[in-house]
């Protein structure tokens, strides 16, 4: 038996988790769909169109630090933004080489009501940021995204809704966010082409606050 250490790995690790590539692909749903959203509101003239404009990011709990005082309306609502909260081998193990997890996603929407002087901006910023959860509810949860198209990866997804407040609240813009609890089930010691996958982004590209560009 050598004394002599040997390190696990002869190459570098730059590959991600399978649990970055479902965060990764949770955030690239999304952008896509809310892009298409916004497109079919313009063009059938719906009044609110606005409201389907709607920014995704990744791994930004603080929109927040965007909002420009002097400039009104320039503000990056309504958003969303998605992150990893926690995953746990919880699950027991299917094999050696097929680890079972549960991963627990955040999904936070912001909206504000900062539209108009006569009415209400804290009921209507709680309105629109119930209107974006909507979206993103009906979007992951269509029958072609069933298991975030990673299917043999991604197996039962949960969701649950509440309501909340923003982590750096500004008195000169009201914002309320909705917090959807995306539960998922999968196999992280599995390389995704080993799955059954129906469409799959491989890697999405990210401003440098964590927005997502669509390509």
């Amino acid at each position: 038996m050598s004394d002599e250490y040997e390190p696990a790995y002869s190459e570098l690790q730059s590959e991600p988790d399978n649990i970055e590539i479902i965060r990764d692909q949770i955030a690239a749903l999304l952008a896509i769909d809310l892009n298409k959203q916004h497109e079919i509101a313009m063009n059938t003239l719906d009044p609110n169109d606005g409201d389907y404009d709607v920014a995704v990011y990744v791994e930004n709990d603080d929109p927040l630090q965007y909002v420009d005082d002097a400039t009104p309306g320039a503000n990056p609502f309504p958003c969303v933004n998605v992150s990893l909260d926690s995953c746990d081998d919880d699950k027991g193990t299917a094999s050696v080489n097929r680890q079972c997890w549960t991963a627990q996603f955040y999904i936070d929407c912001y909206a504000t009501g900062n539209t108009a002087s006569d009415e209400d901006f804290g009921t209507k910023a709680a309105l629109k940021a119930w209107k974006t959860a909507r979206l993103v509810r009906r979007i992951l949860r269509a029958e072609p995204n069933t298991y975030l198209r990673l299917r043999g990866v991604v197996g039962k997804v949960g969701f649950k809704f509440q309501s909340g407040e923003p982590n750096n609240p500004r008195g000169a813009i009201r914002v309320k966010m909705v917090r959807i609890t995306l539960s998922v089930d999968y196999v992280e010691d599995v390389e995704i082409s080993q799955g059954v996958i129906d469409w799959e982004i491989v890697g999405i590209v990210t401003d440098e606050t964590g927005r997502v560009i669509l390509r």
